[in-house]
């Protein structure tokens, strides 16, 4: 059913919404503003979604999309929105989750613009892609949500040339070869490979079936120029936690390195990259802007710990992952840092006898994607710290957080990062006082 629409606002995924019949009705691709024609395509009692079709009456925010693969890819949903339009849009999504879920009167709160991120392009250092079968080829691919569209992951312009270049070059090395993807049922061939790039060089994780990785193979792959290590794992679960099973290194370093404000960081083949590193830096920064009147530090979810490791206040990570937590006291002791330890397990039980004590004055929490656990939530009722300072990147879970929290602890700043370019996601840091 083709229908004409205004769009009036856009919904938290950053699809336009109009209305018809006094429905809402969700447009992918389609922004504030605008008059579009749309194929109404499901029915529902509370909604309709709309296929849309011609765009009558552009937005000025409206911007040409560079990216061949967007419209099946589904990665970037704000590639067509202008820059400046996406960060308002952004802004405005988490003062709205604010205001649904929670009293807090955004009028008594510091929140300013948000931070924009000064690199857009080839920015993401760590990708990991199953390898896949495509028209014959082998190659590296994800298969969209609710379709069966292949998106081909050779050229993302979000991902660092060195990496594309990397998965164009291992593509026809296993072509040549005459490699096979991953067969189910005899649990043979190629099936995960994991990249990241640091200071133009390239670790390669490969992990296959029980037939491994052949000789020729690996030998081509460590003549690559750009690559520093090759690492192997051969992995028949169903699932794709890959690490638990380790890795066996085929060649090169067994550590990458990175220099940030003049310190040095190994980071294990086990531990993720941040997202954007650019953006990490700046949150970072934010958060330590918040910090000035801290002493004793309690960090949860600390990851690699260069937040931590850049203070000079006495600090104690906790995070669940080992290698991650490996790595951080590893850097602590090449830092020098002795003020700065981290500790790994179970975080909401780690942390509670620290958090009993009287001498810790601040909270950093950083689950970005999950919040803040309800363990966790008693134990900073009943903890001592005076500050809380909370990092996520769910704005509707942060506003939930807030709202459980806003009986013990006022917000007194929030800044956002648009660490997720394209995206309708925003990094946000929330500074909290105790009552």
């Amino acid at each position: 059913m083709k229908k004409r629409l205004e769009i009036k606002r856009l919904g938290i995924n950053g699809e336009g919404i109009g209305y018809l019949n006094r429905k809402v009705v969700f447009v992918k691709g389609a922004l504030i503003g605008e008059e579009v024609e749309v194929d109404v395509k499901s029915f529902n009692r509370q909604f309709l979604t709309g296929q849309l079709l011609k765009i009558i009456r552009p937005s000025k925010s409206r911007r040409q999309i560079s990216c061949r693969a967007n419209k099946e890819c589904l990665g970037c949903s704000l590639l067509h929105m202008d820059y400046p339009t996406q960060l308002q849009y952004k802004k405005n999504i988490v003062r709205e989750s604010i205001r649904k879920y929670t009293q807090i009167d955004l009028d008594q709160v510091v929140f300013k613009d948000i931070i924009p991120n000064t690199i857009k392009q080839g920015f993401i250092q760590d990708v990991n892609l199953p390898i896949v079968d495509f028209k014959g080829k082998v190659t590296f691919g994800i298969y969209q949500r609710e379709t069966k569209y292949l998106t081909v992951m050779t050229h993302c312009f979000k991902q660092h040339p060195l990496i594309n270049r990397t998965l164009e070059d291992l593509e026809v090395i296993f072509n040549e070869e005459k490699c096979k993807t991953y067969h189910e049922k005899f649990k043979t061939g190629l099936r995960f490979i994991k990249l990241k790039v640091i200071n133009d060089q390239v670790q390669i994780v490969i992990i296959t079936g029980k037939d491994g990785l052949k000789k020729s193979v690996s030998e081509r792959i460590t003549k690559l120029k750009q690559v520093c290590s090759l690492y192997l794992s051969i992995n028949t679960t169903r699932h794709q936690d890959f690490d638990e099973a380790g890795y066996t290194k085929l060649y090169g370093l067994s550590k990458l390195e990175f220099y940030h404000q003049d310190q040095k960081y190994l980071v294990s083949v086990k531990s993720p990259l941040p997202h954007h590193f650019d953006a990490y830096f700046r949150r970072n920064e934010a958060i330590k802007s918040m910090l000035k009147e801290s002493e004793k530090i309690l960090s949860v979810y600390s990851g690699l710990g260069v937040l931590e490791l850049e203070l000079d206040q006495e600090v104690i990570g906790f995070d669940d992952q080992r290698s991650l937590v490996d790595d951080a006291n590893l850097n602590a002791k090449y830092l020098k840092k002795d003020q700065v330890r981290f500790i790994y397990g179970n975080v909401e039980e780690r942390i509670i006898p620290y958090a009993k004590k009287k001498i810790y004055d601040t909270f950093i929490i950083q689950n970005e994607r999950n919040g803040i656990s309800e363990q966790l939530k008693d134990t900073l009722r009943l903890s001592k710290v005076e500050n809380v300072i909370y990092v996520s990147q769910n704005h509707s879970t942060m506003a939930k957080d807030l709202n459980d929290l806003q009986k013990y602890f006022k917000v007194e700043r929030i800044v956002g990062i648009d660490e997720f370019v394209y995206q309708p996601s925003v990094t946000t840091v929330v500074k909290l006082k105790r009552k």
